[in-house]
């Protein structure tokens, strides 16, 4: 759609958003960077160089002017606009972990195996692991999942955060092939 950076659509996006006709004046900040003085956001010199270079906003050449956002910045900040809230809402329409998923159910599987092991989280990711360091992982969704579905129960082993899982009768007869209302 345009070659701009996300930086700069961020900016164009902000800028038409409250430029009202008298402009957005931006406050100087130091390292050659700019705040919004609604947002307080911070701007690189550089985000608004593609900007005026294209047309988009315009300052009258001065750098303590308000800036401005002209025709051609406004069409192109509505369709930023449109375009990040298509983003958000495909974002927002995936589905939740299930407790009765491949994935669950082959965890769930690996939990019954280690009966009483405990939980170890990688650090990093938001990934929980079952028995060891190198035994099946799936991540903390999965194993809410499982633990609101009465599948599982951890229990606090240790106050430095160690967790110990346990499959319920619930999670017992889920592995068998039968579900629970």
């Amino acid at each position: 759609m345009t070659d701009l950076s996300p930086a700069s659509q961020k900016l164009l996006r902000e800028i038409a958003k409250y430029d009202t006709g008298a402009g957005v004046l931006f406050q100087h900040e130091s390292r050659s960077r700019y705040s919004h003085p609604h947002t307080r956001s911070v701007y690189n010199r550089r985000t608004f160089f593609p900007l005026t270079g294209q047309g988009l906003v315009d300052d009258g050449g001065n750098d303590e002017a308000p800036v401005r956002v002209t025709e051609a910045g406004r069409k192109l900040a509505a369709e930023l606009e449109e375009q990040a809230k298509a983003d958000q809402d495909r974002r927002k329409a995936r589905p939740k972990p299930s407790a009765d998923g491949a994935t669950a159910l082959r965890l769930l599987q690996e939990i019954a195996k280690h009966e009483g092991s405990l939980i170890y989280d990688d650090g990093r990711r938001r990934v929980w692991r079952v028995a060891s360091r190198d035994g099946h992982r799936a991540s903390i969704g999965i194993w809410v999942a499982l633990e609101k579905a009465g599948y599982i129960r951890t229990d606090r082993v240790s106050s430095i955060g160690g967790q110990s899982v346990t499959v319920t009768d619930a999670g017992r007869q889920r592995l068998a092939g039968k579900r629970t209302p």
